[in-house]
């Protein structure tokens, strides 16, 4: 846990029970104080894989072109993302990479079926995503399709993206094979998927013996469930990827960042040589308060545990929980409260090394900390990234390296009203920032996620 805040507890308020997923589900508090004390002598690079996205460009928005679509690729230079997933989800596993559209060639029976023999034209917009890569040297997780791609077709794919300069590292081995729903004929039992994943890894690993590869497990009693168990002898993949989407309430969205903490647990202990690709995760309902403090807690257990997570892409920038909606009639994106909070973690983790710090924090029902905490050093900056959990206002006392005098801080906050507030900006648009004069107190505002930089 080096590098990110330990909570020690300073007592407990009252479970308000189970309510609609848009009240605050906790008695509120009257009032709620929280400490940090940062050790800078401690740090921890920050992995900047675990800030990867997934994007989606619907056919109702984009047309059939994917990222061929300038309004797509204008969006994706301005954002400029640090890592993303190609291709994402489902449509995986019908992509055939040298037509860049969707194939099947069998007659398994899926939902998605007509999806793929009713639009024969449509392209990933694999060119444009070559383009922007050349531009903006992202990184790029790879989804293959073992459900209609040979061994040999895969090698094909994997020398050709390199000659087009992709650093091709890390390959997942399909999509949710584990639903029935996600296989071919090729691929219909676990039997089947094990021994052609197995034939796909051997491959691809005698072109590139440092390529890495992933196969695809099931978050659901991980210990026990059937299509987990048979790998958990096996050694020709090198880490197992796991999809978490989470948020059935508001109850559970504020407990995102336990539930994975004890997701990967069981997973270290169930695979304990294999990290985890986390390639989908997402969290919450809607774009409100709630969804973006689960979304900024999730990403605090992911820094907390970057020895099991590898790779996490959350689920995803422009479609399910998007960070810009678009209107196709004026070609104009706008940011929601997810893409503002999301640049809010980039900003200040990316590139970042974490520090050592302690937080001490009042807790709200069941256990859930009232204000959680992490440390980074950045541009010779010390900085701290905490979220309050609760719609009341909570003074932070801030100590690095035991100082006793109170420096001057900024502060940039982003903050709700109430729990249903929505929040949209312009792509471009910036929170803004305060200064706190040397000595004056820092207070979190309700519902929100906080940057506080030590000037």
């Amino acid at each position: 846990m080096s590098g990110v805040c330990l909570l020690l507890a300073a007592g407990a308020l009252a479970d308000k029970g189970e309510i609609d997923a848009l009240e605050y589900p906790f008695t509120v508090p009257g009032s709620a104080t929280a400490s940090v004390s940062v050790n800078t002598a401690k740090r921890t690079p920050v992995n900047n894989l675990l800030l990867g996205l997934n994007a989606n460009w619907p056919e109702n928005l984009y047309g059939k072109i994917g990222y061929n679509h300038p309004d797509a690729q204008r969006l994706i230079r301005r954002f400029k993302p640090s890592s993303l997933r190609f291709p994402h989800g489902v449509w995986a596993k019908f992509y055939d990479w040298e037509s860049d559209g969707r194939r099947k060639t069998d007659n398994y029976k899926t939902p998605y079926d007509a999806s793929v023999t009713n639009h024969p034209t449509l392209k990933y917009g694999f060119d444009g995503l070559h383009q922007l890569h050349q531009e903006l040297k992202f990184d790029t997780v790879f989804t293959y399709n073992l459900n209609y791609d040979s061994p040999e077709k895969g090698v094909r794919r994997l020398r050709d993206r390199k000659e087009k300069g992709f650093d091709v590292r890390w390959v997942e081995l399909g999509n949710e094979p584990f639903w029935k729903t996600q296989r071919s004929e090729a691929t219909k039992t676990l039997e089947d998927y094990m021994a052609v994943s197995k034939a796909h890894a051997a491959a691809l690993k005698a072109v590139d013996p440092k390529l890495k590869v992933s196969v695809p497990v099931h978050w659901r009693d991980a210990e026990t469930n059937p299509w987990n168990q048979p790998f958990f002898k096996e050694t020709y993949f090198d880490a197992i990827t796991v999809h978490k989407h989470m948020g059935g309430g508001a109850k559970e969205t504020l407990f995102t960042g336990d539930i994975l903490s004890k997701m990967a647990n069981t997973f270290r202990t169930i695979f304990p040589n294999h990290p985890i690709w986390l390639t989908e995760w997402s969290t919450g309902k809607g774009d409100n308060a709630i969804t973006v403090l689960g979304m900024a807690d999730g990403y605090l257990t992911l820094f907390e545990n970057q020895d099991i997570f590898d790779i996490a892409c959350f689920f995803q920038m422009n479609a399910g929980h998007p960070f810009f909606l678009y209107d196709k009639k004026t070609g104009v994106h706008t940011k929601t409260a997810s893409g503002a909070a999301y640049e809010m973690v980039r900003d200040l983790f990316e590139n970042a090394q974490l520090l050592e710090c302690q937080v001490e924090s009042v807790q709200v029902g069941e256990g859930l900390d009232a204000v959680r905490a992490a440390a980074v050093l950045k541009d010779g900056t010390v900085s701290v990234f905490a979220i309050n959990k609760t719609p009341v206002g909570v003074p932070l006392k801030l100590g690095i390296d035991r100082a006793e005098d109170a420096p001057a801080f900024r502060h940039q906050a982003l903050s709700f009203d109430g729990v249903n507030q929505l929040k949209t900006f312009a792509p471009e648009e910036k929170l803004p920032v305060v200064s706190v004069p040397r000595g004056s107190e820092v207070v979190l505002p309700p519902l929100s996620i906080n940057r506080i930089d030590r000037l």
